[in-house]
């Protein structure tokens, strides 16, 4: 079964309309309208538009056709948030929603696991880090370079939400005090690692018609391995909290309390 299959299986649509839904979960009678004026001209001597194959034209069959295909019914068993979006948008297009009972025995959602090398300065509390290794189980590999850039953009995004970007708010009124970039700092090249690897399992998930599963926020999550690192260099002390700074490393390699009290994380 292929994924535009697996789709009309899914919302219960006939043949026609598989790939309208492969490409198109909802598609309004405006936009609809607009395409099909977009698209009145002949292409190679064929009429296009309203009784073309396109989404404008699929968007109109669905609101002249109502019931399921306009989401003026919907099935029982679908999230009530998702019930009551269904119900605003109900015969104004093309509204195709259903909770995927297909069989599943693999785990979807992609996992990634970060090594981290860091050099500690005890003194100043600053730390360099060395070296960073991200692997990746996205299922099959389908861009090997994008993947590559993918598990490094998301380390460096990780190692700000673990080192760097602190959020301040005031604990009177609750507006943010740092409002800037210089006031909640993002990595740059000199603060992420010099030699990034990465790898991947390229096994190909079975639940999927190309194999492949997600990959992204996995990935920031693999900076958790600098706060690790943080942690062994100081005989494993835990901070529980993010961002690690360096005045906090110096309170705990001097085995000093820390200057926030709890509850204090965001504020100052």
């Amino acid at each position: 079964m292929n994924l535009a299959e697996r789709h009309a299986q899914l919302f219960g649509l006939p043949i026609a309309a598989r790939i309208e839904v492969e490409h198109f979960f909802y598609f309004g009678k405006a936009e609809a309208e607009a395409l099909a004026a977009q698209n009145s001209a002949d292409i190679a001597g064929q009429p296009v538009g309203r009784a073309g194959t396109g989404p404008g034209a699929a968007a109109t069959v669905a609101i002249e056709l109502g019931g399921k295909y306009s989401g003026q019914i919907a099935p029982e068993d679908i999230n009530s948030m998702t019930a009551n979006s269904v119900a605003a948008l109900a015969g104004t297009g093309l509204i195709g929603v259903a909770k995927d009972n297909l069989e599943k025995n693999g785990t979807v959602p992609a996992l990634a696991v970060g090594f981290v090398e860091i050099e500690l300065d005890l003194e100043t509390g600053k730390y360099e880090i060395l070296d960073y290794l991200g692997v990746a189980d996205c299922g099959t590999v389908i861009h090997p370079q994008g993947l590559e850039v993918q598990i490094k953009g998301g380390a460096n995004m990780g190692f700000g939400m673990a080192g760097f970007e602190r959020h301040a708010y005031d604990p009177q009124n609750g507006l943010p005090n740092n409002v800037s970039l210089h006031q909640a700092k993002i990595p740059t090249y000199l603060d992420v690692a010099a030699d990034m690897d990465w790898a991947a399992i390229d096994l190909p998930d079975p639940q999927n018609p190309i194999g492949a599963k997600g990959i992204g926020e996995p990935l920031q999550g693999c900076a958790a391995a600098l706060l690790c690192a943080i942690s062994d260099a100081l005989d494993g002390h835990y901070f529980n909290r993010v961002p690690v700074t360096a005045d906090m490393i110096i309170n705990a390699a001097g085995s000093r309390p820390q200057s926030h009290k709890p509850l204090q994380t965001n504020t100052v």
